[in-house]
């Protein structure tokens, strides 16, 4: 067994680490926001009168100074600060904005931009934003771990939920087959090959292309074991748009909800529509089936909420998932940002 690679016991000690990253854009965005209402508070505090625009300036100067040099200190030490005992990965962080502070203020004083009287003040207000700016990002930073820490545990469930649930209905089709029809019964074990094998794939993202074919691939399963009772509209042309990187199975099981809630319960014939186009930047996806309304068969939004879940993990606000529930037919549309994967 190879001993682990420095960079790879960096990034696994960083996922233990509760420290926030202060490389992320999302901090620095945090952080200049509170750095702008601090600056206008100092201001309004000090009573600017007639100066106030340059004592803005020169407040907003110093501020942004020290907050932006002390995010880029513990950007730059992260590697060392994952490595420390949690007590200074705790204690340590909040000291690098109030010795910057106060190092700052004396360069100041020494310019003449900077009052002495204020050196004292101005290091305990550092102090206590210090403090509870840091707690801010500690708690931020716990949160996105815990969200992941849902949206994995959800994808391992919906993993788990398909190898049980899908797996006897598919042999039972393919034992039917191998007399009556040997090559559909050889193609149909292919695509439940291909299936199984995402389902216990360990990546959690792949290619919308690739999402799609495992999709079309439970589907002409079903196809298979529903017979005329089933009908497939596929509207997916190839495009560029395809290649933008999502979670790993986040259409399959909305493509097995349709079936389990929407064709099964049916007393006759329906459809599953799948659809795909790009629409201003972002790839557009419709996955509609019909539904029986003397049936009566309703899920409970259990896979709806996780897949919503696992977009919003991996896309933020970008995106786009909403569901329609007409007379005979129900919708789930999904408007995703287009970003290539690795």
């Amino acid at each position: 067994m190879r001993a682990p690679a420095p960079d790879d016991e960096t990034t696994e000690l960083a996922k233990q680490s509760p420290l926030p990253d202060f490389c992320s854009a999302e901090t620095l965005l945090r952080v200049l926001m509170v750095a702008v209402l601090l600056a206008l508070a100092v201001t309004l505090l000090r009573g600017g009168g007639q100066d106030w625009v340059p004592g803005l300036a020169l407040h907003a100067l110093f501020i942004f100074w020290v907050a932006l040099t002390s995010l880029l200190i513990l950007c730059a030490g992260k590697r060392l600060l994952v490595r420390l005992p949690l007590w200074g990965q705790i204690v340590l962080p909040p000291l690098v904005p109030i010795a910057n502070t106060a190092a700052v203020f004396l360069g100041a004083e020494g310019l003449q931009l900077a009052d002495p009287a204020w050196r004292w003040p101005a290091i305990a207000v550092a102090t206590i934003l210090s403090l509870v700016a840091m707690h801010y990002l500690y708690l931020q930073a716990a949160w996105q771990r815990e969200t992941r820490a849902v949206s994995r545990a959800r994808e391992q469930a919906m993993r788990a939920r398909l190898r049980p649930h899908f797996l006897y209905n598919s042999m039972n089709t393919i034992a039917g087959l191998c007399r009556s029809d040997p090559p559909r019964a050889e193609q149909v074990t292919l695509d439940l090959a291909d299936l199984f094998r995402a389902t216990f794939a360990t990546g959690d993202r792949q290619s919308l292309r690739a999402e799609l074919e495992l999709v079309r691939a439970f589907l002409n399963i079903e196809q298979t074991r529903f017979g005329e009772r089933l009908q497939v509209e596929w509207d997916c042309p190839d495009q560029a748009g395809l290649d933008v990187s999502v979670p790993t199975l986040i259409l399959q099981p909305l493509a097995e909800n349709a079936i389990q809630h929407g064709i099964g319960p049916a007393r006759g014939p329906g459809f599953v529509r799948v659809r795909c186009w790009l629409d201003s930047g972002t790839v557009m996806l419709s996955l509609t089936n019909s539904v029986d309304p003397e049936a009566n068969s309703e899920g409970t939004g259990t896979a709806t909420d996780a897949v919503r879940l696992r977009l919003r993990h991996a896309f933020g606000d970008r995106f786009r998932f909403e569901t329609e529930s007409r007379e005979r037919e129900f919708e789930v549309r999904m408007r995703l940002p287009l970003e290539r994967g690795d």
